[in-house]
Order: structure tokens, then sequence, then C-alpha cells
């Protein structure tokens, strides 16, 4: 495994410019990016794990799928060969993340143009595979992860709207509360 900044740097170097995203079948590109990894000619439960048709059809998702690929079956990244588990790992990624971080940072070129967002693409397959970088504690690689992550970004900021909301609705009810005493207290007087 080498250091993140090679990872990094693949999805930088990833070709946009020598391909047609809508032109390429993910489901074979897949096929062959799990033999590649595995060793393996069959693939077939691997890849009934995802919706190709839906998959295929949205370009952000798809373009994501093919820098994901591109990024594992580099020879020189060193990654150790994928067993069944970590398969059922990538398999989860690919069908649950990486629809969110296509739905939260679009075009799929952002995951290429800007560095903070390579990492966090990086990070974000690597913390789904359970794999670490090269000259990385797991405390390191967690806590870099998390401050970058878009999505959990954005659930932190929903939350801190809905807890501004919230305190707005109490401050209004008090308000109310207020001005009800004070107007019982004035008809007493």
């Amino acid at each position: 495994m080498k250091e993140i900044r090679y990872y990094i740097k693949r999805i930088s170097e990833f070709p946009t410019h020598l391909i047609q995203i809508e032109s390429i079948s993910i489901e074979s590109l897949w096929h062959d990016t799990m033999v590649r990894l595995t060793g393996e000619l069959n693939q077939v439960d691997f890849l009934k794990t995802q919706n190709w048709k839906q998959i295929q059809s949205d370009l952000n998702i798809a373009g994501l799928h093919s820098m994901i690929s591109y990024l594992l079956v580099d020879e020189e990244s060193t990654l150790e060969k994928f067993d069944n588990l970590a398969k059922d790992h990538l398999a989860s990624f690919l069908k649950d993340q990486l629809p969110l971080l296509a739905e939260a940072v679009s075009p799929f070129t952002e995951w290429i143009n800007d560095g903070e967002r390579s990492e966090e693409l990086v990070r974000s397959l690597f913390h789904f595979l359970d794999v670490l970088p090269s000259g990385e504690s797991k405390d390191y690689f967690k806590d870099r992860y998390k401050s970058i992550d878009t999505i959990e970004r954005f659930k932190i900021l929903e939350e801190s709207k809905k807890s501004q909301e919230r305190a707005k609705e109490m401050l209004r009810k008090i308000k109310q509360a207020e001005e009800e005493e004070a107007a019982s207290k004035y008809n007493r007087e």
C-alpha cells in the first residue's frame, strides 16, 4: 500500500479526455476490474449486487465507477488481492456510498479537478475497504476522512439548520407566552 498522495494523484490523472463515459459498459468494466483484482474469472455474484441500468443512465455515477475502477487496477498501487470480504465491502461502497457522493458533488469531474475532493473519494473508498494508506495511523486516517467528508458536512449543516429552527420556535413560544402574560396582567389592572 502506498501513501495517500499516490492515490490522490492517480485520481487527478484520470483520463477524461481519452474516454467517453457514456460509451463504456460499466458492468463490463467492473467484471474486468474484479477479474484483475481477484484472479477469478467468475464474477457473477459481485456483478449481481449492482443495478447496472441505473448506473449506466447516470453520467455522474458512471463516471465515479470508472474512476474507482481506474484507481483499483493500477499495477503500482500494491493493493492487496481481494478476498470475498473485500469484494463485499467494495460492492457495498459502490451500491450505497457512490450514489451519495455523485449526488453531493456534480459533475463527476469535480472529483478529478479538486484535490480535496480527490482525497475524499480515495479516503471514502479505503474507509469502506478497511485499508490504511502507508504512513497513516487508524486515528489519523479517520480524523482526516471525517474532516473532508462532504456527506457528513451536509448532515451537520442540516442538523444545525434544524437546531436553529427549533431555537427560533422556542423563542417564538416564549415571546408569545410573555405577551399573553402581559395582556393578562394589563386586563387584571
